[in-house]
């Protein structure tokens, strides 16, 4: 007995086959199409980052432009920089500034967009457009009064200015917990209420491991402003540098010699724990792009 392949007994079955088939073809080209220009889009976003890889391990500056990219293997040029530049001091009193603003600062504003949020009290709304509203000030509007505070304070040439500001909270990442915590369930808050629970208890206990997806993503994204900050440092802490203020002391703007490749080896020095943060932090910034909230 011979097998026979069963076929379309109407026209509409037929039609509704092709489509199918076209349906898929479709979704394979445009699937093509979206990962070539994904793939593209890397490329030209790695090389910066591999043209300062590149740098870092020419003979000098000089070699830096107008050569091939690996024409070099210098690799004693990360000893250099280390011999140069008091690299460890930087990491130090970047570490000291990084670690207490963002643990302490991401909880205060954490909090903040809770109450933000979740608490009704008088001019709630008006007060958080207020505070939305400093953000649109830019810096070098608010640095001079700031230097005449801190001058004042006696914190000028020390890590305070940098610190204790950050440590009162972030307004952006307030503004985009706020928004995330607009997908947690009242329900949740009503049920600590029941049990006696205040506010504190139930920020701490229920409503923290909520919003630790928004919060890591947002924690990274002021870890690295903060890691990167230039001027700040510069300004108020010239007497405990930070790592970019030590790296920009390679840049001479009284010579014509700028020393272009060591800049880039310790620069990508610089980059190393940024990396790792983002690392650790992965699950929870694409946890946070979801932005999958409880539901009811």
């Amino acid at each position: 007995m011979t097998d026979t392949v069963a076929q379309p007994k109407t026209g509409a079955e037929r039609i509704a086959k092709v489509r199918q088939r076209s349906v898929k073809r479709s979704k394979l080209i445009v699937d093509i199409v979206s990962y070539v220009i994904l793939i593209f889009g890397s490329l030209l976003m790695l090389m910066p980052l591999v043209w300062m890889f590149s740098s870092s391990l020419k003979v000098d500056q000089f070699h830096v432009t107008g050569s091939k990219l690996f024409d070099a293997w210098h690799f004693s040029n990360y000893a250099t920089i280390f011999k140069q530049l008091d690299l460890v001091e930087g990491f130090k009193n970047s570490v000291i500034v990084v670690v207490p603003s963002v643990l302490i600062g991401s909880y205060v504003s954490g909090l903040a967009a809770y109450a933000f949020a979740k608490i009704r009290f008088k001019f709630k709304n008006a007060l958080f457009f207020l505070l939305l509203a400093t953000v649109m000030i830019p810096f070098p509007v608010i640095m001079i009064p700031q230097y005449y505070i801190f001058t004042d304070l006696d914190w000028t040439d020390t890590l305070l200015p940098l610190i204790v500001p950050k440590v009162l909270g972030n307004i952006m990442m307030i503004f985009f917990v706020r928004q995330y915590l607009a997908g947690v369930p009242d329900s949740i808050i009503e049920s600590g209420r029941i049990d006696g629970a205040g506010h504190f208890r139930i920020f701490n206990i229920l409503i923290l491991p909520a919003i630790m997806p928004a919060l890591a993503a947002q924690l990274i994204l002021w870890f690295m402003g903060i890691w990167n900050d230039y001027l700040a440092p510069y300004m108020f802490s010239s007497g405990s540098p930070t790592l970019p203020v030590i790296i920009a002391s390679l840049i001479s703007y009284t010579d014509t010699k700028s020393e272009t490749h060591l800049n880039m080896a310790a620069s990508l020095v610089s980059m190393l724990p940024i990396l790792v943060v983002f690392a650790v932090f992965q699950r929870q910034i694409i946890d946070s792009v979801v932005l999958s909230g409880s539901k009811e």
